[in-house]
């Protein structure tokens, strides 16, 4: 939150993180990371910004002027005080002593299995598998067949697990994006 407000990111505006391609594990732990800090409106952008200059939208390298404009044709922002207002429901860490409303279900989401696993009900559900191969996360019909395979339950605590809290974070934004109600990830 200290280094947000000075660059000019206002928690009352949508944030548009940029991937490189797709959903990265990157830009899935800085939608998560924006999640935690309470952000209200976080989005990704999964086309290049080649493509989203092609479309006909506006680009620049050169970096955004935060503070007041020095020209009258410099597009600046205003500097901003970031008051964050922690979620205590999308990251999780240390003991799992408290549960949801929801039958609690651990979703590793690694490549590999952790190497260390909570007791409960674990499955494996890769978050490589929830994506095309240009890194956009598959369509829903797809995504449903590939979630109720793994055993999880529509009404469940889901709490992602990997060794990588990026893997995990991956599944968070796809299990988000279809309207889970109760995700969490957990790093231990």
């Amino acid at each position: 939150a200290e280094l947000l407000g000075p660059a000019g990111v206002n928690p009352a505006h949508e944030v548009v993180l940029m991937a490189e391609s797709g959903l990265t594990p990157g830009a899935a732990l800085a939608f998560l990371a924006f999640e935690q800090l309470g952000q209200k409106k976080v989005s990704v952008l999964m086309d290049s910004v080649d493509e989203w200059g092609l479309r006909g939208f506006g680009l620049t390298k050169e970096p955004t002027i935060v503070g007041i404009s020095k020209t009258p044709k410099d597009i600046a922002v205003p500097v901003a005080t970031y008051a964050a207002q922690p979620r205590r429901d999308a990251l999780i860490s240390g003991s799992l002593n408290s549960h949801g409303e929801y039958p609690r279900v651990f979703v590793a989401s690694g490549k590999a299995a952790p190497a260390r696993t909570p007791e409960g009900t674990v499955v494996q559900l890769p978050y490589t598998e929830m994506l095309n191969a240009d890194g956009a996360p598959k369509p829903a019909k797809e995504l449903w067949k590939l979630i109720s395979k793994a055993g999880v339950p529509r009404y469940a605590e889901v709490i992602l697990i990997a060794d990588d809290p990026a893997e995990a974070a991956v599944n968070y934004y796809v299990f988000k994006l279809m309207g889970w109600p109760d995700v969490k990830v957990w790093v231990n």
